[in-house]
């Protein structure tokens, strides 16, 4: 039996690459996927092979809303960043997602919805409509759970009176991880499953094909979302310019993707080759170390690549990511400021201290061994929310 699978996504980059660990299984295993997310996504639901509906606003791009947030993430730190967001941005934008989905949705009844965690429109309209939902874990788990009580739920509550629901309740979650790597406190609803990430990001492009070398090959990204944001991007930028210079004084090569940060920033050496985007995953496999901004899905591919790494927090639930693997054993960690020096022994720790990769090994061991996500087992277990 095939299911009808409505798949969301917010509009924020790497998003529906989060979502790989859900739309590859539902399609392989022969269920009818939509996306319904803001048409800036049209190209990535294309390259995955998904039909996508146009639901909800492209409001993570408004310059206003990413310079509001960046000014308090510069000013404030990122404890009032996350409340600013998850607490106010996310929960205001909930009612123009729930009206798209409540009238798709109404249209075309889905069989089972399945929810970034952190769409709350989403997770409203299938509360009224009395759908199967589940939530996908993009990262952002740890800290809506954080802020549930104190700012999310309260800020929902005026909506959902609006549409005569009851309290706001997170939903059951899926998450592509063991729980306890990015939970301190792991919820009981949570049900950690098997990753996948969709096919073209597993092929390495004849251009990224490395001649030989006895040198280590360091990957550096500092994420999609932070290139964006305009007192952020200043910051980022100067962090780039700090990696690219403690790279130039270590016998390494180098492939730095800094999204539409490339063209304004300059190569530090002949060995280190200055990118807008790679295919993660697949390069992850080649290289020795990646310096990354803490992602949860960009440490993941860390880790089925089996690669330490320098991680660098930037915003939301990345410090505490960067910190949890450093705990770990799975590479190390350092502020956003470091400077070159702090940066280069770092980075020569890792690269010389062969504990980080065997840690990654065993890491992807776990990784690997966790249960495939089945829809229809999901589908059947899932209550009517």
């Amino acid at each position: 039996m095939a299911l009808r699978i409505g798949i969301t996504a917010e509009p924020i980059p790497s998003h529906v690459s989060a979502l790989d660990y859900v739309i590859r299984p539902a399609l392989e295993q022969g269920h009818h996927v939509t996306l319904h997310a803001p048409v800036v996504f049209r190209r990535e639901a294309r390259r995955r092979g998904v039909e996508l509906h146009g639901a909800g606003t492209n409001w993570a791009c408004d310059p206003l809303v990413q310079r509001t947030a960046s000014e308090i993430w510069t000013g404030l730190g990122n404890a009032p960043f996350n409340r600013y967001v998850f607490g106010h941005l996310w929960p205001k934008q909930a009612e123009a997602k729930a009206r798209d989905l409540l009238t798709a949705w109404t249209r075309a009844r889905p069989d089972l919805v399945i929810a970034e965690c952190s769409d709350l429109g989403a997770h409203l309209a299938a509360k009224v409509l009395g759908l199967p939902l589940l939530a996908a874990d993009n990262g952002l788990g740890p800290v809506l759970l954080d802020l549930w009580d104190t700012d999310i739920a309260p800020a929902l509550l005026p909506l959902y009176k609006q549409y005569e629901q009851d309290t706001p309740v997170l939903p059951p979650m899926v998450t592509p991880a063991p729980v306890a790597w990015f939970y301190p406190a792991p919820p009981s609803s949570a049900r950690a499953v098997r990753r996948t990430v969709a096919e073209f990001r597993t092929a390495l492009p004849g251009w990224l094909d490395r001649s030989p070398s006895s040198r280590p090959l360091v990957y550096v990204s500092l994420g999609t979302l932070t290139t964006a944001m305009t007192d952020l991007r200043t910051v980022v930028g100067s962090a780039y310019r700090e990696i690219m210079a403690a790279l130039s004084a270590i016998d390494c090569d180098a492939i730095v993707s800094a999204g539409n940060l490339a063209e304004h920033l300059r190569s530090t050496g002949p060995r280190i080759k200055l990118v807008e985007h790679v295919p993660q995953p697949a390069l992850l496999r080649h290289a020795d170390l990646f310096v990354t901004h803490g992602g949860r899905a960009s440490l993941l591919d860390a880790v089925q690549g089996a690669t330490p790494v320098l991680a660098m927090g930037v915003l939301a639930d990345q410090p505490d990511n960067a910190a949890a693997f450093a705990r770990r054993g799975l590479g190390r960690a350092l502020d956003l400021t470091a400077t070159r020096l702090q940066i280069a022994d770092a980075i020569t720790d890792v690269l010389g201290s062969p504990q980080y990769a065997a840690a990654m090994r065993t890491a992807d061991t776990e990784l690997s061994q966790l249960p495939p996500l089945d829809l229809m087992e999901q589908w059947k277990g899932c209550d009517l929310v």
